[in-house]
């Protein structure tokens, strides 16, 4: 495959699994090319293009050409520049690698991670929250990540990526959405009745088989083993945690349970104060099933695929 083509597979799958629809993905669209046309001057030379076509920001490609023939790809939760050289090294073990592919994002996609986490108050106005409410409480969040992201060393994984010519992307919302899809689903189908029953079909699923080795497996935050689940809402995608303001307005709509990778403590306790219950899936292990899937995908277009950097990887075709 092309680096284009995967690029272009991620997004694509993305915008298949996307809570808000495709409609409304069209429409944001829609409303980024206006914002890009506006421009002028410096600020539309420097502007990041593939806003037309791809609403989200945290999937890039961070270094490399698209025509850029890829075979072979090391694929990783986190990536810094040791993974940059381990894939060069891996060339003098006989694993030649065309490709680093990291899941959080770098770069553009960690400066604008503001910009995906509007998904979340449109994903709860489909469990019943008012979208002025959902906006309202998601507000101060959104500043505090811009704010917050500013400051870090975005382009250091790239530079080195850039110095050994190793093309260099990450993929972090679609592969998010498509897990949440999948666990939603798969959770439907099971119907776990308390939350210890939760984390037992959890524990079905081998991504999070290989998390509970290390102890970093399912686990009850709020709540106990003999608690009701309830209306479940999976809290996978959207860039990153959303403020406590959040837990206020789910609970209204009804929620008693959030299955999510992690949580602060300031959501804790809010979570605590509402009355809701929440389980722990895992990090890496979650992060692992939305890319899996996608890498089935390109794995079937011929591209061997490597896991590190807390990435398991597990084929389900």
């Amino acid at each position: 495959m092309k680096l284009g083509e995967i690029y272009r597979t991620f997004v694509q799958k993305g915008i298949e699994a996307d809570p808000r629809g495709k409609e409304r993905i069209e429409a944001i669209l829609e409303d980024s090319k206006k914002a890009l046309d506006k421009l002028d001057g410096i600020k539309k030379e420097l502007a990041d293009k593939d806003v037309t076509w791809n609403p989200y920001t945290d999937c890039r490609i961070l270094y490399g050409e698209e025509d850029r023939e890829i075979s072979s790809l090391l694929a990783g939760i986190d990536i810094t520049p040791g993974e940059i050289v381990l894939a060069d090294r891996m060339e003098d073990k006989g694993k030649k690698i065309d490709l680093v592919l990291a899941h959080h994002p770098h770069g553009i996609g960690a400066s604008n991670l503001d910009f995906v986490m509007k998904l979340q108050p449109e994903q709860w106005a489909k469990f019943g929250v008012p979208i002025a409410q959902a906006e309202s409480a998601m507000a101060a969040r959104l500043k505090e990540v811009h704010f917050a992201t500013k400051p870090r060393n975005h382009t250091q994984t790239r530079d080195a990526a850039k110095l050994i010519d190793m093309p260099f992307m990450c993929a972090h919302t679609p592969a998010d959405s498509v897990g949440y899809q999948f666990l939603k689903e798969y959770l439907e189908e099971k119907n776990p009745y308390t939350l210890g029953d939760l984390c037992e079909v959890l524990l079905e699923i081998p991504e999070y088989q290989e998390a509970e080795k290390v102890g970093a497996g399912p686990e009850i935050l709020v709540g106990s083993s003999k608690g009701t689940c309830g209306d479940k809402f999976v809290f996978f995608t959207g860039g990153t945690s959303p403020g406590p303001k959040a837990i206020k307005v789910l609970a209204r709509a009804g929620i008693s349970t959030i299955i999510t990778m992690h949580m602060t403590d300031a959501l804790k306790k809010e979570c605590e104060s509402e009355g809701i219950y929440v389980v722990i899936a895992g990090h890496d292990s979650s992060d692992s099933i939305g890319m899996n899937l996608i890498l089935d995908e390109i794995e079937k277009q011929g591209v061997e695929v490597h896991a590190c950097s807390g990435f398991f990887r597990h084929k389900r075709t």
